[in-house]
């Protein structure tokens, strides 16, 4: 929890000081450009972490091995993983500042970002879970170092800054890879092939490009109408991120007392009401804080006390939606869970398409709020069928 809290505060100073020294339509080409990015850093992945982190923990002693080949096929993802990006980015963002700095960016952030889930995954599955926030803390408080260093040169631009956080990002990742312990296996002796690899972590990185899409596809939709909507948008957002860490940390915690429980509805029903409560009391504060925002980050964010005042009570919404996530993940509803991800990426594309075309910036909210109903109301309606197969 204690990592959590200062990898959330760097990323915090990291908002403030770009939104306010970039400015609204700057941030939001940033921003934008990033959202884009981040979609492909799972793919990067392909799902290693959550098989490292599960078949590492069950078999100490082939974590090593698992960590090598998986290493090896992030080298090859993560190639196409930024080919990809940089494709849809050159398709979708109305105005690329420049190409060459645009795939730079998707490569150091795809890279960087898988590179050290993977290696924290590792250390999680030994026991390690201070480790794991560390090295996640350590990227952010890297970048952040990088936006001083700027800051202090007088040196920040949209160019600069890029250049700033690619190379600090892929400096930390290199050492946190140089600096991992690395003894000497046969990676032939898993019974597993790469290809059984992969088709081990599709279900985890399917859902993990499921929630990237559903958190950030409004950036790029945004970006049409205009970057100054998307970087006020994505400010009132980042607000609402960070009180939500404290929720998904409590659900983290609550996840194996459910999995372990003989009743995990009536425990995810008594535990989930408190972490409700402390839900409805977070958005109250943070309609209450709202008017602050544009004091803090200048007059070109007028817009964003009030998107964050009717953003407010998403965490308490996400928070239903993720103790319905749990309850079907204790009753090994993996089918239902696998057509949730699918159903919610693509209710997520569409209602923000339509509706921030439609209402810009008030229809990115509405759309923000309508995807989670919706999404619940699919998980409802799958759960109540009986399932075909049995998840043993």
């Amino acid at each position: 929890m204690a990592w959590l809290m200062v990898r959330a505060s760097a990323q915090v100073a990291m908002v403030v000081l770009l939104a306010r020294w970039l400015g609204a339509q700057v941030y939001g080409e940033f921003i934008t450009a990033l959202a884009i990015a981040s979609f492909f850093t799972p793919l990067a992945g392909m799902g290693l972490q959550a098989v490292v982190l599960r078949e590492g923990a069950a078999n100490p002693d082939k974590l090593y091995v698992l960590l090598k080949r998986a290493l090896r096929i992030w080298r090859l993802a993560w190639v196409g993983a930024t080919l990809l990006a940089a494709l849809v980015g050159w398709a979708f963002l109305p105005r690329p500042a420049s190409t060459p700095l645009f795939i730079l960016l998707c490569a150091g952030e795809i890279g960087a970002g898988s590179l050290v889930e993977l290696l924290g995954r590792s250390q999680q599955a030994r026991q390690r879970p201070q480790r794991f926030g560390q090295l996640l803390a350590g990227l952010s408080l890297a970048r952040l170092a990088a936006l001083g260093a700027l800051l202090a040169l007088h040196e920040l631009t949209l160019e600069s800054w890029v250049l700033a956080y690619v190379s600090s990002s892929m400096a930390y990742a290199a050492l946190v890879l140089r600096l991992a312990p690395c003894p000497a296996v046969d990676t032939t002796s898993l019974e597993h092939t790469d290809r059984q690899l992969v088709r081990l972590g599709l279900p985890f990185v399917s859902g993990a490009i499921a929630f990237r899409i559903q958190a950030e596809f409004n950036k790029p939709v945004l970006a049409r109408l205009g970057y100054s909507l998307a970087g006020n948008f994505s400010v009132a957002q980042r607000a609402v991120d960070v009180a939500n860490l404290p929720l998904m940390a409590l659900q983290e915690a609550l996840w194996p007392r459910v999995f372990a429980s003989e009743d995990p509805r009536g425990r995810i029903f008594h535990s989930g009401s408190a972490i409700m409560a402390l839900a409805l009391l977070g958005g109250t504060l943070l309609a209450i804080c709202a008017p602050l925002l544009p004091r803090l980050l200048g007059a070109g964010y007028a817009e964003t006390a009030s998107l964050l005042a009717l953003l407010a009570w998403l965490p308490a919404v996400q928070v239903v939606r993720g103790l319905s996530n749990a309850l079907l993940m204790a009753e090994r509803r993996f089918d239902v869970l696998l057509r949730v991800y699918v159903f919610g990426t693509a209710s997520a594309m569409l209602t923000n398409l339509v509706l921030i075309l439609a209402y810009h910036l008030s229809g990115a909210v509405i759309a923000a709020y309508a995807n989670e109903a919706l999404v619940i109301g699919f998980q409802l309606l799958l759960a109540r069928r009986p399932s075909r197969v049995n998840h043993s």
